[in-house]
């Protein structure tokens, strides 16, 4: 139950950081831009910024994943979430798909497995941080907190969490890649997306 409990305080604190993120990464200006490599950073699912609602409800249902949420968040903002879109990768647990006043402006891919420990969640973050740089250039580190102590009071005294964020600027898109854990004494829940949205 205290686990349970916990990922619910986990997914609020991971709510808080992601805008947190948005805010420091929108911050940056142009000259704290980091090389890019000769690829161009493209809307993954061959998706375009401003596509509709109803074109991803489409993919969703012609490749035969499941839509399991579809959300307005905020005045104007809808979140569309997916499993099932990994067809060829099984550690893709879910897609979301958000959009500002009927257009697309970030897709996030959430990737995760139940055999993962801390030493394999890692390994996958490293390998995916090394492919992007490969391809971009290197990444920009935003944020490196690693076994940290939750500010939840109610969280169990021996839990710790690790955030850990890149991200890569090109004009016409901007690349996130994060790395989060939160460890306790018989518990762990490891997560590694890639959030790709409009710079």
């Amino acid at each position: 139950m205290m686990f349970v409990r916990l990922l619910s305080c986990v997914s609020l604190r991971r709510m808080l950081v992601a805008g947190l993120i948005l805010m420091v990464a929108g911050g940056f200006s142009p000259c704290h831009a980091q090389q890019t490599g000769t690829s161009e950073i493209k809307v993954p699912y061959a998706l375009g910024w401003g596509d509709s609602p109803d074109k991803i409800h489409g993919m969703i249902s012609a490749v035969k994943a499941t839509e399991t949420s579809c959300m307005e968040k905020s005045p104007g903002k809808l979140v569309i979430e997916a499993d099932g879109l990994g067809i060829a990768d099984p550690l893709l647990r879910k897609s979301l798909f958000t959009f500002r006043d009927g257009s697309l402006i970030e897709v996030e891919l959430q990737y995760a497995s139940p055999s993962w420990d801390a030493g394999k969640a890692v390994d996958f973050f490293d390998r995916t941080r090394r492919r992007i740089d490969d391809r971009y250039g290197a990444g920009t580190l935003l944020v490196n907190k690693v076994k940290e102590a939750p500010s939840d009071p109610t969280a169990p005294k021996d839990t710790t969490y690790t955030l850990i964020t890149y991200s890569w600027i090109q004009p016409g898109a901007a690349l996130e890649l994060t790395f989060y854990s939160i460890e306790e004494k018989e518990h762990a829940f490891h997560l590694v997306s890639l959030r790709y949205r409009t710079p």
